[in-house]
């Protein structure tokens, strides 16, 4: 081939990789089209061409040793640097913490230029005149407003309802392993068919307001299922046995179900664009934020349904993941509005708040942005990693071979629910436990014929219990003992059922309806809040107890603060249609051991 014919082709090249740097801010549709053409010409031009030009080239000129075949061996040299840089950001990418990622990326951009001044001095044209053609493209693109679905017992809005709009979290795996492995047996994903406490719930409301009520549930359970015209969430059952992911960890059902049907299975619960692809929030709850699924940056290949174009598409993004970053990344992802659309939650009827975990914040000393050493948002508790009882920041990457990052945001998310992932991964059960015993400490007493409890909620920035408040269980265990070790006050024991016994001091709501009766599992139907020991944030409860004034001292008291995330109760109906759950454990949270003298 002429010499003509190769610098054409290295020149080729060279504007094919100009073009991509973000300095010239192309269009994208232009920029992912260029990025395919410069990387398979790159390979074309680079295999059949320059490499065997070159080594004809330096074996024939090599034994001249004719003037030029110094800078004619550093241009060699420079040749092969950006090909080897070229091979390493294709087939690993420049994710950010990889050295070799980083330095290929400047070796393959400056080098271009320095390899085009090479070329040019080597092959005497200093004095040639370049012509180029001034390329003009089409920059104004007609695109179209985005069309949101929303249904009015959802404030959920969503541009994209194909069930192959929902990319299938497995997917995201292969870059984020990590995070993957943390999000996997989350409550985030088992939220909804894997999840039999809330497939009884909505199948219970279904039931009792109509089918089209669990709308209201899926919103936010089942955000996939919602926007592509199910009415109600399913699950693979065989009479009413719940599949695998009850049991087993690591989402594996999920990733067998991507391995046989690609996206077109929808994937349940929230998932990572459930999640990253949130374009605006608000706190009014009930699913009150916009997912654009869309309008996003796609790479060629990037969405390919065979795994060899999925391969390709992975090779694209990490030669250049800014994009893909910045479609995934938004500010309003750090700020606590973001979670309060799924958690806060009113009756779409009547208006009722029913959840008002982001209020209880909004109200707490948690909340105070003017003064960042006492701020605490969500994610600051929920989505940090806890060591021995302790807030410890997890250094490494997001990424997989991405920037090592001092404290990266864990996906367990850690709350209360810790019962449903114990059975899949004591791992991430065990951050939930370490951050729910970090929310409460108790001081005990004798005075005036009374023993005196104090319970203070010093770590939850919400009320203690929040969420779902009517179904949660918090409460004193109290034992006291006189000097004989004969028992003399008893409180908060468990029944031979299972049920905590009555009389004791719980801290939750009760729901009731128009006839001021509880309304049980059925919290769709509260009208009236009958009580609520729930304690705020920063506030501390005192419970006194009547105890005998002839007693005979020292007496030894015991205190427990005991949590369990369903009452026996409502696991018993919900074991009538899955009779394989286990029962939730009682978690000690705190306890005191105290001698006390008169």
């Amino acid at each position: 081939m002429k010499i003509s014919g190769i610098k054409m082709s290295i020149l080729f090249m060279f504007i094919s990789g100009v073009l991509q740097m973000d300095l010239v801010k192309l269009n994208w549709n232009y920029f992912t089209t260029i990025q395919v053409i410069h990387a398979i010409g790159a390979i074309i031009i680079t295999t059949f061409l320059l490499i065997p030009l070159v080594y004809r080239h330096i074996r024939y000129w090599g034994s001249i040793r004719r003037a030029g075949f110094v800078d004619g061996v550093v241009l060699a040299i420079s040749l092969f640097l950006i090909t080897i840089s070229g091979v390493y950001l294709f087939l690993v990418g420049n994710r950010g913490g990889d050295f070799l990622g980083t330095y290929s990326f400047y070796v393959h951009l400056y080098g271009s230029f320095v390899l085009l001044a090479l070329l040019f001095y080597h092959i005497n044209l200093q004095r040639a005149k370049l012509q180029l053609f001034t390329l003009f493209f089409a920059l104004s693109l007609f695109v179209p407003a985005p069309t949101y679905a929303q249904d009015k017992l959802s404030l959920l809005k969503v541009n994209g309802s194909h069930s192959e709009d929902w990319t299938n979290s497995t997917k995201c795996k292969s870059c984020h392993n990590e995070i993957f492995n943390q999000w996997a047996d989350s409550n985030h994903n088992h939220m909804a068919g894997s999840n039999p406490y809330y497939m009884a719930m909505e199948t219970l409301a279904g039931e009792d307001q109509g089918v089209e009520f669990r709308k209201w549930c899926m919103g936010c359970h089942n955000p996939s299922g919602l926007t592509t015209g199910l009415e109600k969430s399913t699950h693979a059952m065989d009479g009413n046995v719940l599949r695998s992911e009850l049991f087993l960890g690591g989402a594996q059902s999920l990733k067998n179900d991507f391995a046989s049907h690609g996206n077109f299975r929808l994937e349940e619960g929230v998932s990572c664009v459930a999640c990253h692809r949130i374009t605006d929030a608000n706190s009014t709850g009930n699913g009150s934020y916009s997912v654009d699924l869309k309008n996003r940056k796609r790479y060629v290949m990037e969405d390919s349904k065979s795994d060899i174009g999925r391969w390709f598409g992975e090779k694209f993004i990490n030669s250049k993941p800014k994009e893909h970053k910045d479609s995934y990344s938004n500010p309003l992802y750090k700020q606590s509005r973001y979670c309060a659309s799924c958690h806060n939650e009113f009756h779409p009827k009547t208006a009722i708040k029913i959840v008002s975990t982001y209020e209880q914040w909004e109200k707490s000393s948690f909340n105070n942005p003017k003064d960042k050493t006492k701020h605490k948002s969500c994610i600051d508790c929920h989505m940090s990693n806890l060591k021995d009882g302790k807030f410890s920041p997890l250094k490494g990457a997001s990424t997989d071979g991405g920037v090592v990052k001092n404290s990266v945001k864990t996906h367990y998310f850690a709350g209360s629910n810790h019962f449903l992932i114990g059975l899949k991964n004591k791992t991430a059960e065990a951050q939930t436990l370490q951050l729910l015993k970090t929310s409460a400490k108790m001081d005990v007493d004798v005075k005036d014929g009374k023993l005196i409890v104090g319970i203070k909620n010093v770590g939850a920035g919400h009320n203690l219990p929040t969420g779902v408040a009517d179904l949660r269980e918090l409460w004193l265990d109290i034992t006291l003992r006189d000097a004989d070790g004969k028992v003399v006050l008893s409180s908060g024991k468990l029944k031979s059922d299972g049920n905590i016994e009555d009389n004791s001091r719980i801290f939750m709501k009760v729901f009731g309806d128009d006839e001021n009766k509880p309304v049980g599992l059925m919290f769709w139907r509260y009208t009236k809040l009958l009580s609520d020991t729930t304690i705020p944030a920063g506030e501390r409860r005192v419970e006194s107890y009547n105890i005998k004034t002839e007693l005979k001292y020292p007496l030894k008291v015991t205190v427990k603060l005991n949590f369990r995330i369903y009452p026996q109760w409502v696991s018993d109906v919900v074991k009538k249609m899955y009779p394989q759950l286990p029962n939730p454990l009682v978690v000690e949270l705190q306890k005191i051991e105290r001698v006390l003298s008169r």
